[in-house]
């Protein structure tokens, strides 16, 4: 098990990384758990609202974790182009931008934009699937929220 850094990196590949942002970010979120989640004690302080959580958290990081160690072992697959994580980039971007701006705008605008720009990114050059399934599914999804489910939406 004598596995040097450069070794242990020249076999790291797609899983590995994501295993390891998943231990990171439910380690985030352990940390975050006691200002992010309110609590009203009587008194109990073993199980209130955060119990469940911290568990389920704390899972996340463990298999992660061995997942990690375990794919030490053997070859993982390649990473990928720069060109594909470009557009992985890309969509991350625009969701966060449209969830920055959907109170302001609006969700049947953002979720309209997001879905366009992201079929468009990921190569739909057909007009009616870029631009049209979007607007439709947007519009079917706000307003059955709306007024089919009494679901406020921004």
């Amino acid at each position: 098990m004598n596995l040097s850094i450069s070794k242990l990196l020249a076999k790291s590949g797609l899983q590995s990384l994501i295993f390891l942002i998943l231990a990171v970010f439910a380690g985030l979120g352990l940390c975050l758990l006691d200002t992010q989640v309110q609590v009203f004690s009587f008194g109990d302080s073993l199980f209130d609202a955060r119990f469940f959580p911290r568990i389920v958290l704390v899972l996340i990081i463990v298999i992660a974790l061995l997942c990690c160690i375990a794919r030490t072992r053997k070859m993982d697959e390649p990473i990928g182009s720069l060109a594909g994580w470009a557009r992985v980039f890309l969509v991350v971007g625009m969701i966060s931008i449209a969830l920055w701006f959907m109170p302001s705008v609006g969700f049947l605008l953002s979720s309209f934009v997001v879905a366009s720009v992201t079929a468009f990114i990921l190569g739909e050059r057909d007009i009616k699937l870029y631009v049209g399934l979007p607007l439709l599914i947007a519009a079917l999804v706000t307003f059955g929220a709306q007024y089919g489910l009494t679901i406020p939406l921004p």
